[in-house]
């Protein structure tokens, strides 16, 4: 099991991260703000807390964090082969990129995009395809 987390500031811009050129799946790709594995007596919260402290240096503030759904996702890449339930939030909290601190071996790059900007990568393929997060963010995010 695994969270997904999507930052969105005040202006309604989503944080995408780059993932690092030495990841196994999908590296040198776009992805959601910061994501990772929920670990043995961990929490959804517990592992938000710990990802977003180590993958980009921030303090999740949690009044501002929305559960959006649970999601089985299944995806391949070269021989690898994900098979995950990942929880899926929405945090909007203004984080600044040059307040962020990369963990290296995990994130290159930080960048925020405008949600039509977002949508529009998810289209052509120029993020992680997590195609079921996509369509329900769509429905959230432009209303």
């Amino acid at each position: 099991k695994s969270v997904h987390v999507w930052i969105l500031n005040d202006d309604n811009e989503v944080l995408l991260q780059y993932r690092c050129a030495d990841k196994k799946l999908y590296p040198d790709t776009w992805d959601c703000s910061f994501a990772g594995h929920i670990g043995a007596g961990e929490s959804s919260i517990d592992a938000i807390l710990r990802e977003g402290k180590e993958e980009l240096g921030i303090d999740v503030d949690l009044d501002n964090l929305n559960y959006i759904l649970t999601n089985r996702e299944h995806l391949s890449y070269e021989d690898i082969d994900s098979n995950e339930f990942v929880d899926i939030y929405i945090l909007r909290q203004n984080v600044k990129l040059e307040d962020i601190s990369f963990q290296e071996e995990e994130v290159s790059d930080a960048k925020y995009v405008s949600i039509d900007e977002f949508f529009k990568l998810t289209k052509e393929n120029k993020i992680m395809p997590h195609e079921i997060e996509y369509m329900v963010l769509e429905k959230i995010l432009k209303k």
